[in-house]
């Protein structure tokens, strides 16, 4: 396995010149604001974390899964089904999740690690440094840092399978529990990939459908897991994720339950207003870059119009190493990673 293990300390200088997209993204960025003064920003530095600060790792992992969640089938017969079709609410669902299936496309296992090991080992990397960065003596540093976005440049990337990947393995932690959000409003995929139905979520309570979030926060037959679905569709999606309600929501989830790690599966950032939108309340953010394809005027784009205090990490998806191409994931992570 190919593997590089960088940390971030405290400091204004530049991040030491890489060849790889994150790197030169992060060399990129450092020259637009070097004349920048920020404390709280963290270099590139060596394999060992400071023990204050958000620390890194970049790992890979192998699977045959794939690397988004299933697609929509894109027919707007089935948008106006889903939009006008009757959704349950919390109190009348328990959601079943396959974990059999869940296994055979190669996604992580929250109770067997023989199932994926590569993949379970590699989520519990990046897993271990988020949650540090989460309740960790690094959270300080952050607002909302129990709160963390999954995003990408463009489609396709593979955040949705991300974003419950990771779900999936903080749900096996033995004192934490996870919230997974869908708050892709307009290409909502997480129910699609866990095999659940729809049901009423983030958009109907914004829209006052709904009147008590935790009638759409779901229990799962997983019970360190819930799930908080997008909702019925709805044409002022932006205007409801802007609104004063949701920042109160946002406030109330990253308060509710300190042992919670609150996830979102957002849309790409590009063209996207909903995930600059959205991006305001979080405390992390991790953007999945697939390798080859990325380019790197995109993530620089994307970096860009997310909030500078946030703690920023990348997961390479597709890696490739040596003779083998496999989907794999690499992260890079630290508060101000692009400084």
């Amino acid at each position: 396995m190919n593997s590089i293990h960088k940390a971030f300390k405290k400091g204004r200088g530049k991040p030491k010149p890489q060849k790889s997209l994150i790197g030169r993204v992060m060399a990129s960025k450092a020259a637009k604001t070097a004349a920048e003064s920020n404390p709280a920003s963290q270099e590139v530095a060596n394999t060992q974390a400071d023990s204050n600060t958000p620390n890194t790792v970049v790992q890979a992992a192998s699977t045959g899964a794939p690397n988004s969640a299933a697609p929509s089938s894109g027919d707007p017969a089935d948008a106006k089904a889903q939009e006008h079709a009757p959704l349950p609410v919390s109190s009348e669902v328990v959601f079943h999740i396959d974990t059999d299936a869940l296994k055979r496309k190669g996604m992580v296992s929250h109770d067997d690690d023989k199932a994926t090991p590569t993949m379970t080992n590699e989520y519990r990397a990046i897993k271990h440094k988020i949650l540090y960065n989460a309740f960790g003596p690094a959270s300080d540093m952050l607002t909302h840092s129990n709160m963390v976005m999954i995003s990408s440049t463009g489609p396709n990337e593979g955040k949705t399978f991300t974003a419950v990947n990771l779900a999936l393995s903080v749900a096996s932690e033995k004192d934490k529990t996870v919230l997974l959000v869908d708050a892709d409003v307009l290409k909502p995929s997480v129910s699609k990939l866990l095999g659940i139905q729809p049901a009423k979520g983030l958009i109907d309570y914004l829209e006052g459908d709904v009147h008590d979030i935790a009638d759409v926060i779901y229990t799962t037959d997983i019970p360190t897991l819930r799930l908080l679905p997008a909702g019925a569709l709805h044409h002022l999606s932006n205007e409801l994720l802007a609104s004063d309600k949701m920042a109160a929501l946002a406030e109330e989830l990253a308060s509710r339950y300190p042992d919670r790690l609150i996830i979102f599966d957002c849309p790409p950032l590009l063209g996207v207003i909903e995930t600059i939108t959205m991006s305001k309340f979080m405390g992390q953010a991790m953007i999945v870059v697939e390798q080859s394809k990325t380019s790197l005027s995109n993530v620089d784009e994307a970096v860009s119009l997310l909030n500078r205090d946030m703690a920023m990490g990348f997961i390479i998806n597709k890696a490739t190493y040596g003779n083998y191409s496999q989907y794999g994931y690499g992260y890079g992570y630290g508060k101000n990673a692009m400084d």
